[in-house]
């Protein structure tokens, strides 16, 4: 379901993305597809402990949180490969309101 790089902002593609486990590896020596996200190669080498983490929200979406030094638990989720999400409100009326920006589109009364 990720498009590409699911860090912050990031507009790399799917195609070159690295797969990441939200939960390290090492820490629950599984695979779970829904763990699964992608990351791109500079990115991928922010997440370490004490660094950038990652962590599925409800929704099962990525959410990066930086590290406490930065800005403490402020999770980040990035929108530029679903679009669709951002027209349809799913990220709340602050970020796009999708039915008021249609509204205001459609000039053309039948």
């Amino acid at each position: 379901k990720d498009r590409g790089c699911t860090a912050p902002g990031c507009t790399v593609p799917g195609y070159y993305a690295e797969v990441h486990h939200c939960t390290d590896y090492a820490t629950c020596h599984t695979t779970d597809i829904n763990d699964l996200t992608f990351a791109c190669g500079p990115h991928h080498r922010l997440l370490q402990p004490g660094a950038w983490t990652t962590h599925k929200n409800a929704k099962g979406e990525t959410q990066w949180l930086p590290p406490p030094h930065l800005d403490r638990n402020q999770p980040r989720t990035n929108t530029f490969h679903h679009p669709e999400k951002l027209l349809r409100g799913e990220y709340g009326e602050d970020e796009v309101d999708g039915e008021q920006e249609a509204d205001q589109g459609d000039d053309h009364a039948a």
